[in-house]
């Protein structure tokens, strides 16, 4: 594979081009390899792709797109170019397996297999904004479940009573989120669990500021370096790989998803996308994890909590091509939403899709949040721990696609045109210092599982 400094030094030496020209070849090529390689979305409202050869094709599509156009790196306006030999030699040594944490939390992240029914990795939530007071309890209620394998962290705009503002503060407060998850996963009596750091800016500083094994950034602890939309990259991320990687410390792609809507267009080429950036994370920042599916480029301005099928689909081929050609440890799979918030019933359906669809499509669950996130009003333990226990169930179940399918129908035809519920604080609905939910949430939280449950789910 190519070695992060063959990146580095292509980044810099590539062929100029504007950032407008890569946006309109992008979509250009993307409409290209779509008809070319027959990708399209039936529009017959189901959830999974039973086109066999499909993933295939997609994925010849997805190489095809890396072996004519790179990658654009952001920062020095250059393309990133590579043969399709060396794309198919970083595919094929991507590892199918990471072990992250160390003593009794160790655990291994590894590559599920479509419709497993035995092994599960589980990632709960963050990626949102925590007052300081907060941070830890909350970090302690994910890591007190015992299914966690590593935690992502947070982002917030003060510490200190300082406003987050300039590359010394934004250094500072990066190793103090890293701190306030360290802190958390020890009151939760579990030391050595993995935490990867949010970044709280992408200045690369700013990214290698929590590298600490005492307080911050062990080597069995990581980050997330996110491939950009439209299959963009930047040096700042690339200087932090390179850090990272010799350091020892795991990255996760958390832009590893193609967006509807976006430069690579519709539905079918958002697939292509899908399968690309997760690529991409490998040989260019050495992600040896990523989200995997897609999404949709505008769904923050959603305001309705519809399950749309056209992106549970594309999420569907995307993962049975990765699964098929790939060894990509892949969270995600294009279940559950992001309309809602905590303490609603809305976001506890949006989760419960999450899990329902992992295991069909070969995932491993990872823990959603509002879109528009809210300080303190993004997330709780609950709502991760019923995609949990979906995915738990559907394995059960044997993580038939059939059954899957039905139930995914029926939880869209229950949110459709449903407005979205604004989240609320975690500390009304959530008991932190206590770690446990409400009285109030817990029961609606059991009307939702015993509701699902009604329709077949088999919670143990």
């Amino acid at each position: 594979m190519l070695s992060l400094l063959d990146i580095a030094e292509r980044s810099m030496k590539g062929p100029k081009m504007e950032v407008r020209d890569w946006e309109m070849g992008h979509f250009k090529t993307m409409n290209e390899l779509v008809k070319k390689h027959d990708i399209k979305w039936p529009n017959d409202s189901s959830f999974f792709s039973r086109d066999a050869q499909l993933p295939d094709r997609a994925f010849a599509a997805a190489l095809e797109f890396l072996a004519t156009r790179g990658v654009y790196c952001f920062t020095t306006g250059r393309l990133i170019q590579f043969t399709e030999a060396e794309v198919k030699a970083a595919i094929r040594e991507t590892p199918s397996e990471v072990i992250v944490g160390e003593g009794r939390d160790a655990r291994y992240l590894r590559k599920r297999r479509l419709n497993e029914t035995e092994h599960l990795n589980f990632r709960p939530g963050h990626h949102a904004p925590f007052s300081e007071e907060v941070a830890p309890l909350i970090v302690r209620s994910f890591a007190s479940l015992p299914e966690v394998d590593y935690l992502e962290g947070f982002n917030f705009t003060q510490t200190d009573g300082r406003e987050v503002y300039g590359m010394p503060i934004e250094a500072y407060a990066a190793r103090r989120e890293l701190a306030w998850m360290r802190e958390g996963v020890r009151k939760a009596g579990r030391s050595g669990l993995a935490i990867a750091y949010y970044p709280i800016s992408t200045r690369s500083p700013v990214l290698i500021a929590p590298m600490d094994p005492d307080y911050g950034i062990r080597r069995t602890d990581g980050l997330l370096l996110s491939v950009l939309p439209d299959v963009k990259v930047e040096s700042d991320l690339l200087t932090a790989a390179i850090v990272y990687e010799d350091y020892g410390a795991f990255k996760v792609n958390g832009g590893g998803s193609g967006h509807i809507g976006g430069f690579c267009g519709g539905v079918e080429g958002a697939v292509i996308e899908g399968l690309v950036k997760p690529i991409v994370g490998m040989m260019v920042y050495r992600d040896r994890i990523s989200y995997a599916g897609v999404s949709f480029a505008l769904r923050t301005l959603a305001k309705t909590c519809d399950i749309r099928p056209e992106r549970v689909w594309a999420s569907s081929v995307v993962c049975q091509a990765l699964n098929r050609h790939a060894n990509t440890v892949y969270f995600g799979g294009g279940g559950g939403g992001d309309a809602s918030g905590p303490g609603t019933e809305t976001h506890l359906w949006e989760e419960a899709t999450a899990g329902i669809v992992a295991p069909v499509n070969g995932a491993n669950v990872s823990g959603g949040r509002q879109g528009r996130a809210m300080m303190n009003a993004s997330q709780s333990g609950l709502e991760v721990l019923l995609a949990l226990e979906c995915a738990q169930a559907m394995m059960r179940a044997g993580s038939k696609v059939d059954f899957a399918e039905e139930l995914m129908r029926k939880v869209a035809a229950k949110l459709k045109g449903r407005p979205m519920e604004q989240g609320i604080d975690v500390r009304v609905c959530y008991d932190l210092p206590h770690n446990r939910p409400s009285p109030a949430y817990q029961a609606l939280y059991d009307r939702v599982k015993d509701e699902l449950a009604s329709w077949g789910l088999d919670f143990g």
